[in-house]
């Protein structure tokens, strides 16, 4: 617990047409990240992928219009969502997610696996969802995990087109 309130749990498992190590290849390529902000209807969005002593690190700055988000996130957030998203890969199946408002009091941090299952990989993002807004934090904890949700399913979906060559 942060603060006295529960965080609320986020899980999500995306299934990708390929091995491991393609699918690691992937979620740590640029214009595959460049390709699902694109696609997720980010207005404006920055890339960086680079190696550091612990792992992989990839860097997504972006920022999606909050115009068809309920009144009451507009209010909290304004009229842009501006998201930094971490994803750090300290080995082929393993990693950190942190994904935070940018200025605002909203967070999620967790873990990333990838497993083999037959001819497929399963991706697991586990995470804690923090926002610190009184009265209405739980409700933004909500959409935020609802995004985040529906983010993962843009990108698996980018990602079965990327593997398939498209």
């Amino acid at each position: 617990m942060a603060g006295g309130a529960p965080l609320m749990r986020f899980a999500k498992e995306i299934r990708f047409p390929a091995p491991v190590a393609d699918v690691h290849a992937m979620l740590v390529s640029k214009e595959f990240r460049e390709r699902v902000a694109a696609q997720a209807g980010a207005s404006r969005w920055t890339v960086t992928v680079e190696q550091t002593p612990e792992g992989i690190l990839s860097v997504v700055d972006s920022a999606a219009p909050t115009a068809e988000l309920p009144g009451f996130v507009r209010k909290v957030i304004g009229s842009e969502m501006p998201i930094h998203q971490e994803e750090l890969y300290v080995s082929e199946t393993e990693g950190r997610l942190t994904v935070a408002m940018t200025g605002k009091p909203g967070s999620l941090h967790g873990t990333i696996r990838l497993a083999a299952d037959g001819a497929e990989t399963v991706q697991t993002v586990e995470a804690d969802v923090k926002v610190s807004v009184p009265l209405v934090g739980g409700k933004l904890e909500k959409l935020i995990g609802q995004v985040m949700g529906n983010l993962l399913k843009l990108q698996g979906r980018v990602g079965a087109e990327w593997l398939a060559g498209r």
